[in-house]
């Protein structure tokens, strides 16, 4: 397989499987690749990455929000791989999915702006999702068909002689957008919840790592 003569940034998350598998992607088809992997929102790129200037960028599950000055480092393009369809744009996609009942979810590859989850489509995959399926299924599931996305992505790009616009599909991501707050705002359980909507919110929130919880009199107490 011949390499292509394109300097790449891969940025992406530490100790992360699927970002090693498209990392296994990028050194196959490039030959000049720099890596940066964060573990959490607080590590910051060294001088090396901040100095970087190429052709392409990647991000893919990364904490690392890029500005536009970092975006035009990259003279083709910057590449967002967004693990949720355009209909849920921002944070917490899979858990307002699962909390609307959604029959099928998605993911999204898309040239970064300065705007979160804004700019052009290029390409998105949807699936479906059963009525038990939890966050981590559903996330998992995501995952492993965005490595296969960002393969298609790149032998696409290859193939069209990196004319992005080549690339752009016919698809408008949705005016809202999931933020933060209302992320944090979505595992907090009111006591007077019924019960119908408890289960609907313990699905939609719990997974390994998080859990729904209330807080009362100063106590959290948190869903095991």
């Amino acid at each position: 397989m011949i390499k292509i003569n394109k300097k790449v940034l891969f940025i992406g998350r530490a100790n992360d499987i699927y970002s090693n598998q498209i990392i296994s992607i990028l050194r196959k088809r490039f030959k000049f690749l720099e890596i940066f992997l964060c573990k959490n929102k607080k590590c910051k790129p060294n001088k090396k990455i901040l100095n970087w200037k190429g052709d392409i960028i990647f991000s893919f599950r990364s904490f690392f929000i890029l500005n536009q000055n970092f975006i035009n480092k990259a003279k083709v393009c910057a590449i967002n791989f967004h693990p949720g369809p355009p209909s849920y744009r921002g944070i917490g996609c899979v858990n307002f999915a699962l909390l609307n009942n959604e029959k099928s979810y998605g993911c999204t590859a898309h040239l970064i702006d300065k705007k979160i989850d804004s700019g052009k489509i290029l390409n998105y995959k949807i699936f479906k999702i059963s009525k038990n399926s939890s966050v981590d299924q559903v996330l998992q599931k995501t995952y492993k068909i965005q490595v296969k996305q960002a393969n298609n992505i790149v032998e696409k790009l290859i193939k069209k002689d990196f004319m992005v616009k080549e690339l752009y599909e016919n698809k408008k991501w949705s005016k809202k957008l999931h933020t933060r707050k209302g992320l944090n705002d979505l595992y907090k359980i009111d006591i007077n919840i019924n019960k119908f909507d408890l289960q609907k919110k313990i699905r939609a929130t719990k997974t390994r790592k998080f859990k729904p919880f209330i807080s009362l009199f100063g106590y959290k107490f948190i869903l095991k």
